[in-house]
């Protein structure tokens, strides 16, 4: 059973240690679990956007004889990074413009045991 108000508590830890905007937990089909996202989206569809995204990736890196690591989106005014967040989950959080996504994806790397274990 998934404990969403630990999940929270370890992704707002993510959000102030790591100096990240917001941090969300999707399941793998795309559900909404735990976290912050953006004012004015729809969850369900926002959410299962990156498990769709996240899919894509892998196939194409698959076909490649390859393994994903992860997936930045960059807009003008935003930037995401997209890991996994355990077997089951992702992890989606929203960067300040010009933040390393490789720095906080190395950052993010051990809070992954804790989220996984309320999943």
């Amino acid at each position: 059973m998934v404990d969403a108000s630990a999940l929270e508590s370890v992704l707002k830890e993510i959000e102030h240690r790591e100096g990240v905007h917001e941090a969300m937990l999707v399941s793998l089909a795309g559900t909404y679990l735990a976290g912050a996202y953006p004012k004015g989206v729809h969850v369900d569809t926002f959410g299962s956007m990156f498990a769709v995204l996240i899919g894509s990736a892998e196939t194409v890196t698959a076909e490649l004889k390859d393994s994903l690591e992860h997936v930045v989106i960059r807009s003008k005014e935003s930037q995401y990074l997209i890991v996994h967040g355990g077997r089951k989950a992702l992890l989606v959080m929203r960067l300040p413009v010009g933040t390393d996504p490789l720095r906080v994806k190395n950052a993010v790397e051990k809070y992954v045991p804790r989220l996984e274990e309320h999943l």
